[in-house]
């Protein structure tokens, strides 16, 4: 109990806006010397004491900036808002004194506290106005490691696709096994092209509702991690049991490659299409189980778990689209109704048990040891989530960086453009006025 008293006084003393409130009744010289502890009101009395005015309405009072997010601003920040460069370098001191004067506050309470407030603990700061920072701090080198998992665990994949359309089973000895579903359902060819095009609507939405979320980063890996555990899974099960094209009307027929650079080159043809023969992909033995299933129905939770809850629309959509992708590649007869399962169950569950652990972290804290042996990829890439992620949204940071980027370069070529366009204002006068003289003696003339 003491330990969490003394721990919430450092939260305290550490945040800004919990000291707003009671900031009347502190010392001047305590808010004074650590400008992450001032108001807005302060922030804005700094601005007008140090003459940029200017700058007080687009600070104060449209982006209400307190001290704390003052210092968090970078340099892109402050010229996209304000164009001030001596803002910048004023603000830049108060990032050192800042500094200083928290490390002066927290110096009694370090030793007790130390192991609950360590950076590398804490994945993300609960920051409201997240259009200055998207992350502050997200793992990326984490993040970076799990998109180099997805991706070599999907060049092996595709890898193990050419070894199996070597041993697949000569469909002229071997027809296809009896299933019930497609015994019943007629051969679409078209049905699986379809397939392909709301995979890639998936995905295209996926892809917007992760830039536009303000925890991206953490999105992204737990979906290169999932991905990459269904895909090494998948791998394994595919070359272990070869089954029998799927459907009558084929051309697939085994066919042995000459060495290990014909099978390369191939797996780097299925890899860079992503396994869609709206791509050029072509594959024969990749059964058991589904990886556009996989695909659907992992877009489908993810477009569902990290978009707010009352875009009931767009969770219909999404789900309606998962289903009539898995109900099109079984009318296009291009995997068993048990390749369809499995890779359903497998995906949902594996998606729906890593975000239960993630977001209960009595998981991780009740035997530390056991997690890292049977779940070693979530213990590594979860130890720093403390708490359930929020559905809060805001632009990447790299299109504030590229507008204030573009605003320096117009800024430094206005007078250049000035020139030019007054040298080509010269340039067309005199051309026109030497075609009308040209033309006005030709009349002359006759």
């Amino acid at each position: 109990m003491n330990r969490s008293i003394e721990y919430s006084k450092v939260l305290q003393l550490s945040d800004p806006s919990s000291l707003s409130s009671s900031s009347s009744s502190s010392s001047s010289t305590t808010i004074s010397t650590n400008p992450a502890l001032w108001t807005i009101d302060q922030v804005e009395e700094w601005l007008k004491t140090n003459n940029f005015d200017d700058c007080v309405d687009i600070l104060c009072h449209q982006s209400h900036t307190d001290g704390k997010r003052l210092v968090k601003l970078n340099q892109n920040d402050i010229l996209s808002l304000t164009n001030n460069k001596q803002l910048w370098l004023k603000i830049k001191g108060l990032k050192s004194k800042s500094k200083q004067s928290i490390a002066i506050q927290l110096e009694p309470h370090n030793i007790n506290c130390q192991r609950h407030t360590s950076s590398n603990e804490i994945e993300d700061q609960p920051f409201t106005h997240c259009c200055f920072v998207t992350s502050i701090r997200s793992d990326r080198k984490k993040t970076l490691l799990a998109f180099l998992l997805a991706f070599m665990t999907i060049l092996f994949s595709s890898f193990i696709i050419t070894i199996v359309d070597e041993r697949i089973p000569d469909p002229k000895s071997f027809p296809p096994l009896p299933d019930l579903i497609l015994d019943n359902i007629q051969q679409i060819p078209w049905a699986f092209a379809v397939t392909e095009k709301l995979i890639l609507i998936e995905m295209a939405t996926l892809i917007i509702v992760i830039l536009a979320h303000r925890h991206r980063m953490i999105i992204l890996r737990r979906l290169f991690t999932i991905t990459a555990s269904l895909y090494f899974l998948r791998s394994i099960t595919m070359v272990l049991t070869s089954l029998p094209v799927a459907t009558k009307i084929t051309d697939c027929e085994p066919k042995k490659l000459i060495n290990f650079e014909a099978r390369f080159k191939k797996a780097i043809m299925i890899f860079l299409g992503q396994g869609l023969s709206s791509f050029g992909v072509k594959t024969c033995g990749d059964y058991l189980y589904s990886g556009h299933t996989c695909t659907l129905v992992l877009a489908a939770h993810f477009i569902s778990e990290y978009t707010p809850r009352s875009y009931h629309l767009l969770h219909y959509l999404s789900w309606i689209s998962a289903l009539t992708g898995m109900f099109f590649i079984l009318a296009g007869h291009q995997h068993y109704s048990i390749d369809i399962l499995i890779a359903w169950v497998l995906s949902s569950r594996l998606f729906i048990y890593y975000h239960t652990m993630a977001n209960n972290r009595t998981f991780l804290q009740r035997d530390t040891n056991r997690m890292r042996f049977w779940f070693p990829l979530f213990s590594y890439f979860e130890e720093n989530v403390k708490t359930a992620i929020p559905n809060e949204y805001c632009l990447p940071s790299f299109i504030y960086e590229s507008r204030a980027m573009i605003n320096n370069w117009m800024e430094s070529i206005r007078y250049s453009v000035y020139w030019v366009i007054l040298f080509l204002f010269i340039v067309i006068t005199y051309s026109f006025s030497s075609s009308k003289k040209m033309s006005f003696s030709s009349i002359i003339e006759r």
